[in-house]
């Protein structure tokens, strides 16, 4: 059965994408998963997959075309049994020809028919060109998640003399390539506590919350030379802790350079945000639609600490915050996701497994 390829929306703020390179010809036989393009957003050039296994008939979109999320821009052949249920950002199968792609071409001269322009400079340079002003496409973002979603904001301060000594100590053990990130350390307690507290976790749609089981760790990553996006660390409550901290530097790395595939783009759950390195003490964030929240972590700092006895002490502290939306959970949901957050980081030896 003819089935359609169609551009994906990668993001709340998508509506349309730059169609980059083609990594299959007409006549291939894919699998569902194989990346078949690369498209650019207007934060980042992105590997796009396939959802069905099949034979490719035919290319419908041009390189350099500027496509609209929805239209065609592949045809498969795909057995009849593949097509009864699309995934997201696919369409469903026609039984006549679809319209043609809503495209603004950036060829100087039209390609011949049935002919499609195999791409002629470096891929670094192409990804390196943008749509859109990163700035506007986050704006545009974030004022529909302040119009849409009604936040509730919690901050709390944590003391983490534990959790720096034992880090300090599993470094030195560990040799350089192998070595553990903090951000790493604080996703997998987030990761940990969610699971205690799946409130959290999951997509607000249609008017209701959709909990997810498997977490999505979104992380906030800074552009060169401007901008963040918020790619997607697939599965991390199957990770262990040295994983994860492989995970989240392979993100990080492959992020920067243009090579992120469409679910880490469009799956994520939930977001971390982590400003420490940046400087700052403190971030409230702002939650990235459809999920309903996003946990903030700033620097880890020396400050004075009250003992219980009332003695005061020099130690680490590290202020924590979580927005999160007010249609799914409340203060005190929030609340405990966070203790939960705090007891994990005192007992980092239950972060490793």
């Amino acid at each position: 059965m003819k089935y359609a390829v169609t551009m994906p929306s990668l993001g709340a703020d998508m509506d349309e994408g730059k169609l980059l390179e083609w990594h299959i010809r007409p006549g291939d036989v894919i699998s569902k998963g194989q990346l078949i393009a690369a498209v650019e957003t207007q934060k980042a050039a992105v590997d796009i997959e396939s959802f069905r296994a099949g034979t490719v008939l035919e290319l419908v979109g041009n390189i350099d075309d500027v496509i609209r999320v929805g239209s065609t821009i592949a045809w498969l052949d795909v057995a009849d049994d593949d097509v009864a249920a699309p995934a997201a950002g696919q369409a469903a199968p026609a039984a006549a020809a679809a319209p043609a792609p809503v495209v603004a071409s950036a060829a100087t001269h039209a390609p011949l028919p049935g002919h499609h322009r195999q791409r002629v400079s470096p891929a670094s340079e192409k990804k390196a060109a943008s749509l859109i002003n990163v700035r506007e496409a986050i704006a545009r973002a974030m004022a529909r998640s302040k119009r849409e979603i009604p936040h509730y904001y919690l901050q709390s301060q944590f003391h983490i003399d534990k959790l720096v000594a034992w880090l300090d100590a599993k470094n030195r053990s560990l040799p350089p390539e192998e070595r553990l990130f903090m951000p790493a350390v604080l996703m997998r307690a987030v990761v940990l506590a969610l699971q205690s507290n799946p409130a959290m976790n999951g997509y607000y749609e249609n008017g209701a919350f959709v909990r997810k089981d498997a977490i999505h760790l979104g992380i906030t990553v800074g552009l060169k030379p401007d901008g963040v996006m918020t790619p997607a660390i697939l599965d991390a409550h199957t990770l262990s802790l040295a994983q994860l901290n492989a995970a989240f530097s392979d993100l990080v790395q492959r992020a920067r350079a243009g090579k992120l595939r469409n679910r880490e783009m469009t799956d994520g759950t939930v977001t971390v945000t982590n400003v420490g390195e940046l400087g700052a003490d403190a971030v409230t964030g702002v939650i990235f639609p459809p999920q309903v929240a996003l946990v903030g972590f700033g620097r880890v700092r020396k400050a004075p600490i009250v003992d219980a006895d009332g003695g005061v002490r020099g130690g680490y502290v590290l202020d924590t915050t979580l927005a999160a939306d007010h249609r799914v959970s409340d203060g005190l949901a929030g609340s405990r996701l966070l203790s939960m957050i705090e007891r994990l980081l005192a007992q980092p030896d239950k972060l490793e497994n």
